[in-house]
């Protein structure tokens, strides 16, 4: 027997009982799930640089970034999606030297009656009412002081001689993925009258992401949600990403982030980076801002892959989110080949809401530029990290001071236990480890996480080192389990 809290040469008469769990059959470990959202700030947002907070309500976004800013239409995104999982925020503000993106909406002609004209300015419906004497300067005045009036929007808005300029109040590329339209769903623009919208465009000078992640250091993470889509700002997200997936790490993270933009665009986005913890996603012209599809399909993911890490998330409405008209919708094979150039893709419904189609990294290739689709899906590296997470866990749990011995040792006949994992901590052999694990790999196969569990067990190995007697080393397989993407039949008539 191995006891930690009592003397082996105790000999005053009593009895003695230690109380210790007994980690055996413990089921599934808790994860700790855990997001991190990066927010665009405004300088009225109270959030410094630096600094994490938890966040539990969408309101709170406002005074962290400031009424208006990117980040807090971040956050409310993610709390629409996910009103549960942990979420912290950190901040960055805008770059020196950032421009601001613009886009203009020009009036020409008049109406013939009093009419309700209806915009959407960054998703946000906006309307007023123009009457037949309105010039194009009052109907441009009109429209500014409603967009105005709406000081949540991330746009303010002037207006000179019929045309209302609307500025992005971030500075950066991010604003040029702000939509500005007329809502012709909601009613037409009446005849006599053109409004004519030119794109916001000319934002320049992301904040460095870098700088944030350096900030982030040790700190564990399962999630975290960037707004910027940039190639360099990219590039260090994945690298960041790779690093903390390493064994000597153990910090796994998935990384979120979006564009707007057409097919050419979306596919040169997704081919920014080959990273099996990179989700890249994408829509046409939608109405909703590129930052908040990523942080709403951040939210889903967290709170659907932390139930499930291996079930595939299709069909889940992106709360928020709404569909670019039919004509800016991606045809089923523009979504194939975006899935092959590492962007995820979605369904709309008639409603005008937004699904999820499937949910994938921006893993591509091998290391050799091998086409590779082992890390295709977001459910593997999900799946493998809560398995990673839940068998480390039980082993500092179940052998936190444990002896190392050969199978065939004296020491290991003595504890009578060596192919059994309920025996005493004191001491582990190769096989009981291997039997520890079988125990896990039924549990993962009851949650359907994996298939095939006798085979994989029998294949996994565990041997002492032959160089470090302190050594135990496996190898450890498993089978993830599939999900129905695809159903190909023949469906053959008779004749």
């Amino acid at each position: 027997m191995d006891f930690n809290e009592i003397p082996y040469d105790w000999l005053e008469p009593a009895t003695l009982l230690e109380v210790k769990p007994n980690y055996s059959n413990t089921g599934i470990l808790p994860y700790p799930t855990k997001a991190l959202l990066v927010g665009h700030k405004l300088a009225t947002g109270s959030l410094q640089p630096g600094n994490i907070v938890e966040v539990t309500r969408a309101e709170e976004g406002i005074a962290l970034f400031g009424l208006g800013s990117i980040g807090a239409e971040q956050v409310a995104a993610f709390r629409k999606a996910n009103g549960t999982s942990p979420l912290y925020v950190t901040a960055a503000a805008d770059a020196a030297g950032a421009v601001k993106a613009s886009g203009t909406i020009t009036f020409v002609g008049a109406v013939p009656q009093a009419t309700l004209l209806y915009f959407k300015i960054a998703g946000r419906p906006i309307r007023f009412t123009a009457n037949p004497a309105d010039t194009v300067s009052v109907m441009a005045a009109a429209l500014a002081a409603a967009i105005t009036a709406d000081t949540a929007n991330v746009v303010t808005a002037t207006s000179a001689l019929g045309v209302v300029t609307c500025t992005a109040r971030n500075g950066g590329e991010l604003g040029n993925g702000i939509d500005l339209r007329v809502d012709a769903a909601a009613s037409p623009v009446p005849s006599g009258l053109t409004v004519t919208v030119i794109d916001m465009a000319g934002g320049a000078g992301n904040p460095v992401l870098q700088t944030v992640l350096d900030v982030l250091a040790n700190t564990w993470f399962t999630d975290v949600i960037s707004p910027w889509a940039d190639a360099t700002n990219m590039a260090a997200l994945a690298e960041w990403l790779r690093v903390r997936y390493q064994a000597t790490s153990k910090l796994d993270v998935h990384g979120y982030v979006a564009k707007r933009g057409s097919y050419g665009g979306l596919g040169t986005f997704g081919m920014l980076t080959n990273s099996p913890n990179l989700t890249a996603m994408g829509l046409n012209r939608s109405p909703t801002s590129p930052w908040v599809l990523s942080a709403a399909v951040a939210g889903l993911c967290a709170f659907h892959l932390t139930n499930d890490p291996a079930r595939q998330l299709r069909s889940l409405v992106v709360p928020g989110v709404e569909a670019p008209a039919p004509a800016d919708q991606f045809t089923d094979s523009e979504q194939n080949l975006l899935l092959n150039k590492g962007i995820c893709t979605f369904d709309h419904l008639s409603d005008g809401s937004t699904v999820i189609s499937r949910i994938i990294t921006t893993y591509k290739t091998s290391s050799l530029g091998i086409l590779d689709r082992a890390w295709l899906d977001i459910m593997t590296p999900k799946t493998l990290s809560r398995i990673r997470y839940d068998w480390s866990a039980y082993v500092s749990l179940q052998y936190p001071r444990s002896k190392l011995v050969d199978d065939e040792s004296s020491a290991a006949f003595a504890s009578r236990f060596d192919d059994d994992e309920d025996a005493g901590s004191a001491v582990v052999t190769p096989r009981r480890m291997h039997a520890s694990w079988g125990a896990r790999c039924k549990l993962y196969g009851e949650k359907v996480w994996i298939e095939n569990v006798q085979a994989t067990v029998k294949a996994s190995v565990f041997q002492r080192s032959s160089d470090d007697r302190n050594r135990l080393e496996s190898r450890q397989q498993i089978k993830i389990v599939g999900n129905l993407m695809v159903l190909a039949g023949s469906l053959e008539f008779q004749v």
